[in-house]
């Protein structure tokens, strides 16, 4: 059994006694009645210091503290500075180093302040075995002191020495701040004191306060969001404005602290605290280290911001690896004693006990990694054990394609591609595969498209005992690449700069309608990319519908028939050859219902029509005056798809409209939405308007009007008022009624709701329906005006033409060809004039028409993937008879064969097919050189139904309609 000295029994106890107090079980160090206020933490202040425990020795470096990079890894309070032993810390693993009883490499940071009952003269001893300092007051109020501004002065790395200092205090309390670091071996901290009626004794908890005892300090803290800005050689950046805590005195100033470390361009606004990087700083990574000052002082902050400068990117692999040494084939590799214990961070900072050039990543077994690393690191020759391994450098890639990388490990493993590979420290999240943990061997793979080219690449690997194994290996189906280990001729030594994401997405808008039961495909989208863009992928799929997908090659947005009536906000992520950027909201998808019959038109923003109304949103309140919908600008307009806002946030963010209020709350803004509602049968309807402030609706031709009046109006419910519902009859044929309704909200609820009855058409009581609502009037132009479509037969074919008197948004007209009037094929694409107000003229032949009877159409494509359908003409094509003769008998055949007759003017050979109807070929059979032949195949395979039969020869195409019974 381990000893306990009597010094730690008395330790202990103190600690206890503190722990007592601070529950309120001993009475005599109760919390003295000014300790008041928050702790440094945020909770309620009690007596003690608030103490944050942080991993690694400070060093005498204050800004250790202040690193953005290196919060604390436990907060607590302690009652009493008084740790005469190593054990009186208590268990700092894991943010220690060492054991339970003997933490090792940490720094703590101790803030509050100190009671003095009696003012008078009092000496302070701190006791350390390695670096602490004292400050009282003013000097203490920040998060980064100034060690020559220290009352005690106790720093470096030594045995357990105590420094005293002497001075004149007023009675009250005082700010304390105390640093103490422990490098190695043993560590002692104890701060005491003596005064007026105080003998010498380590300061009580009842005098201490974690309130850091004053009314303003310096500022506390600062964080910019983003924390990084990247941007290419020759242009100019800035970040947004910090957010500071100030201290709870105003800001006076900002400055760049490390300014002597960074280019002359980097600079800061002085009085906004905005950061800028001209475009005439180098390629480099810059982190930046902000001072903040206020009425009280100053405060350093460090790393809280970083420029990332990115140079061109390099032909191929060159330079020096991270060790200086020219680049060379494989990979740099630096092996390190210890588990890493799946913390990146645990590289930061330490000295390698092996570096190397690794040729592959291939150590399939414990002896497969070289004798040499049992010898530096641990374990034996043939088994090294608990060490871990970084590995930089990148990845040669010939083609562009799409790649699948297993990762093999028997404990930690991770594997980063591209800027995710130049993290300091990596971060796990950004992980390419993350084979992590402590466990046996075991294989993740991740398949992606990447460009040819150089990817940059960092491996993570850690062994905590008894086995140990890492492979990398590689796939491409698509390139021919059976799965092998990637061979060392595609790993180059060096690193590849930075290389910029894509900077922006766009699609032709910002919205995308789909209608139920149909597909909708998008436009492509514009990528901003320095370099290709290898792919396209939904990053936020799992939320999506199964229907919804994107072209990865090209970003285009394909929505299903069977993708539910709802809204849909599509996040795309990008990959270039710098990594992955998301894009989020990128496409705000509506799948409406489907539009009532004879919608159609173009609502008031050019987009084709859709169920629901099409509505206008105006900053203001429109107080009951219609002329204000024609003499204000509508800062947003959008396809509704049910009139039912039954509370504030169901408008959605109306922070850029309303006048006031906020996304969740907007106040003082209108709403004018217009359409066409559809009446299911003649009869009389009652519509019910109910609005917390001014509503009206309008019917038929009052809805028309440039200003409608009030008297015209078939609800009335105007004025600003709680929620109130307002009824109107009317008496309706069946049939689309054109509809307007303004609505206008003054403060307070938002609420608007649109219902409807009728006894006559049996039609209780409801909402009006998206499906009974089209988003454009009687008088909406149509996108596209088609006056003339026909089909010719010639010599050479089908010559199917068209002409348009006015296009909007089209995007391509392709014609379709049908030899049954009802299934139909696309024979020809054209290109359409996209938006014209002039004559437009078409024309496309068919070149291998049908012989005889046939049928064609034209489907016309918007930009946004809406398609219209022009009516149906026949044509009768018998060209090829002059030259070529066909016969199929017997035609309909119900016998299970069929025979062919050819007669040709001039002997040649023939490709003879059959074809179902979706274009699928069931039977071949190539004819020989004859002018008369006949030829019978069986048909007792084929289902029932219509076939083609096509012969081809030098001589042209002729088809025959074939029926099976």
């Amino acid at each position: 059994m381990k000893k306990i000295s009597t010094s730690s029994l008395r330790s202990w106890a103190g600690v206890l006694l503190g722990g007592l107090c601070l529950l309120g079980t001993v009475h005599s160090q109760a919390q003295a009645q000014s300790c008041s206020g928050t702790n440094p933490g945020g909770q309620p202040a009690g007596n003690g210091l608030y103490a944050e425990y942080f991993g690694g020795y400070f060093a005498d470096d204050v800004g250790f503290f202040a690193d953005n990079a290196n919060p604390p890894q436990l907060s607590r309070v302690e009652s009493q500075v008084n740790f005469p032993t190593s054990a009186d810390f208590g268990d700092l693993r894991p943010i220690s180093e060492g054991t339970a009883e003997d933490a090792d490499r940490f720094s703590l940071r101790l803030r509050g302040s100190l009671n003095i009952a009696t003012a008078g003269t009092y000496t302070f001893y701190l006791t350390s075995d390695d670096a602490s300092y004292l400050w009282l007051d003013g000097a203490a109020r920040t998060v980064s002191p100034d060690l020559t501004a220290a009352l005690i002065s106790n720093g470096g790395t030594h045995q357990p020495v105590t420094r005293t200092a002497t001075l004149t205090l007023s009675a009250g309390y005082h700010s304390v701040q105390l640093l103490y670091g422990d490098d190695c071996c043993n560590n002692t901290l104890v701060w005491e004191y003596e005064g007026p009626g105080v003998a010498r004794q380590v300061v009580p908890a009842s005098a201490l306060c974690t309130a850091l005892g004053a009314a303003a300090l310096v500022p506390q803290a600062l964080a910019y969001a983003p924390a990084a800005q990247a941007l290419p050689t020759g242009t100019a950046r800035s970040s947004a404005a910090p957010t500071v805590q100030t201290g709870g005195a105003a800001v006076t100033g900002y400055a760049i602290a490390n300014a002597a470390e960074l280019p002359g361009g980097i600079s800061i606004n002085q009085a906004s605290g905005v950061l800028t990087a001209s475009a005439a700083v180098a390629p480099g990574t810059y982190d930046v280290d902000v001072a903040v000052t206020n009425g009280v002082g100053t405060a350093m902050f460090r790393n809280v911001f970083r420029f990332l400068v990115t140079p061109p990117l390099p032909g191929g692999c060159g330079g020096s690896d991270p060790g200086g040494q020219p680049a060379s084939a494989g990979l740099y590799a630096e092996y390190f004693g210890g588990y890493f214990a799946d913390d990146p961070t645990f590289f930061s900072g330490r000295t390698p006990g092996l570096v190397r050039t690794d040729l592959a990543i291939d150590f399939p077994n414990d002896n497969s990694f070289g004798s040499l690393l049992g010898t530096a690191l641990g374990g034996t020759r043939a088994n090294p054990d608990k060490f871990s391994l970084r590995q930089r450098g990148s990845l040669y890639l010939a083609a562009t394609g799409t790649y699948t990388f297993y990762l093999t490990a028997d404990d930690a493993a991770y594997l980063w591609l591209d800027n995710a590979a130049l993290a300091s420290p990596l971060v796990l999240a950004d992980a390419t595969i993350n084979n992590g943990g402590y466990h046996l061997f075991q294989t993740i793979a991740v398949t992606l498209k990447l460009n040819a080219g150089l990817h940059n690449l960092a491996l993570l690997y850690g062994d905590d005992g008894v086995d140990n194994g890492l492979v990398l290996e590689y796939a491409s189906p698509e390139l021919g690449i059976a799965r092998t280990v990637v061979p060392g001729s595609m790993f180059c030594s060096s690193t590849q700069p930075l290389l910029p994401l894509a900077t922006a997405l766009a699609y032709a808008t910002n919205t995308m309608r789909a209608t139920v039961g149909t597909t909708t495909v998008s436009a492509a989208p514009t990528a901003t990319s320095a370099s290709a863009v290898a792919e396209y992928r939904l990053a936020n799929a799992a939320a999506l519908p199964a229907g919804i997908t994107i072209n990865s090659a090209t970003g285009q947005i394909l929505v299903g028939p069977e993708v539910a009536e709802g809204d849909y906000s599509l996040d795309v992520a990008v990959r270039n050859s710098g990594g992955t950027v998301v894009f989020t909201q990128v496409l705000a998808l509506t799948v409406a219902a489907r539009p009532p019959l004879g919608c159609s038109g173009l609502d008031g923003s050019g987009t084709v029509a859709s169920s629901g109304l099409f509505a206008e949103l105006f900053p203001g309140y429109f107080n009951d005056d219609a002329s204000f919908f024609a003499t204000t600008t509508p800062k947003r307009t959008q396809a509704t798809q049910l009139v039912d806002f039954g509370a504030s946030q169901s408008w959605g963010d109306l922070s850029q409209v309303a006048v006031v209020g906020s996304g969740q709350q907007p106040d003082e803004f209108s709403a004018r939405l217009r359409g066409r509602i559809l009446i299911p049968a003649t009869g009389t309807y009652t519509f019910y308007l109910t609005s917390d402030d001014a509503s009206y609706l309008w019917l038929d031709g009052a809805a028309l009007a440039t200003t409608p009046t009030v008297a015209s109006a078939l609800i009335n419910n105007g004025g600003r008022h709680q929620e109130t519902t307002v009824s109107g009859n009317i008496t309706l044929t069946a049939g689309l009624h054109d509809m307007l309704l303004l609505y206008g909200n003054g403060g307070g609820l938002n609420i608007l709701r649109l219902e409807y009855q009728s006894t006559d058409a049996n039609v209780s009581r409801r909402l009006v329906p998206a499906g009974g609502l089209c988003t454009t009037s009687s008088n909406s132009p149509l996108p596209v005006t088609l006056t003339y479509f026909g089909a010719q037969a010639t010599k050479a074919g089908v010559v199917a033409s068209w002409e348009t008197s006015v296009e909007l948004n089209s995007a391509a007209f392709i014609v379709e060809r049908s030899a049954n009037g009802q299934v139909f094929e696309a024979v020809g694409r054209l290109a359409a004039a996209g938006n014209s107000q002039r004559r437009q003229s078409y024309s496309f032949t068919d070149r291998a028409p049908f012989s005889g009877l046939s049928y064609y159409r034209l489907r016309q494509q918007d930009t946004d993937g809406t398609t219209h359908l022009s009516d149906v003409v026949s044509v009768r094509w018998n060209a090829a008879t002059k030259e070529v003769q066909l016969a199929v008998f017997p035609n309909p055949t119900a016998t299970g064969s069929c025979t062919v007759r050819l007669e040709q003017a001039t002997a040649v050979a023939a490709q003879l097919q059959v074809l179902d109807l979706t274009g699928r070929l069931v039977y071949s059979q190539q004819l020989p050189a004859a002018l008369v032949q006949e030829h019978s195949f069986a048909t007792r395979q084929l289902r029932s139904g219509v076939y083609l039969v096509r012969l081809t020869s030098a001589q042209g195409t002729i088809t025959q309609r074939l029926d099976i019974q």
